[in-house]
């Protein structure tokens, strides 16, 4: 008959061994019968669990330690390939200057095309339009010439999207009825 180390059964790591059903099973087979080869097999597999619980400790400070050193080469290589926008790209050009801003299509559009009734040659639905106000117009013009989806004209004016649909579907039926009352 062999005895158990009485400092191993009060440890926390046995009381967690204990928690697992298979391994409680097994000191309760010890308990009942106290002989040599079920004290072997409880030692063996109370060894087996220690070995687990320092490969799991050992690969949790590893993952720790490889998240810090992935970290600080990551900010290193930030700090040395840092994007400076001011620097020169060739002669005269720089990063900055390159950048497009938001709205700059729709300025360049504005300075160009933003008259409806030039894109038209239906001579009706000009006369028509002339009942819309500016901002309609340009509304259409953003939604069907310049294929902007809704939202973005939204943005646009800083109106929600629901304003613009219905500012979309009103102008459309102001030409419709205008068209079906001249028929």
């Amino acid at each position: 008959m062999k005895i158990l180390n009485p400092d191993v059964v009060n440890s926390n790591v046995f009381k967690r061994f204990l928690e697992i059903e298979k391994y409680n099973k097994l000191y309760n087979a010890y308990l009942q019968e106290p002989t040599n080869t079920n004290a072997d097999s409880l030692n063996e597999q109370f060894k087996y669990f220690e070995r687990q619980i320092i490969r799991i400790a050992y690969i949790k400070k590893a993952i720790i330690y490889e998240s810090r050193k992935f970290d600080s080469k990551l900010r290193e290589h930030n700090r040395k390939h840092e994007l400076n926008l001011d620097a020169p790209i060739n002669e005269g050009l720089a990063m900055v200057d390159t950048v497009q801003d938001e709205k700059s299509f729709i300025q360049f559009e504005n300075i160009f095309e933003n008259d409806l009734e030039s894109l038209l040659s239906d001579e009706l639905l000009i006369t028509l339009l002339k009942r819309l106000n500016a901002k309609q117009k340009q509304v259409l013009y953003y939604r069907y010439v310049n294929e902007l989806t809704e939202k973005e004209i939204a943005k646009i004016y800083n109106v929600s999207q629901q304003a613009i649909s219905k500012m979309i579907h009103k102008s459309i039926n102001i030409l419709r009825e205008g068209r079906e009352g001249d028929d």
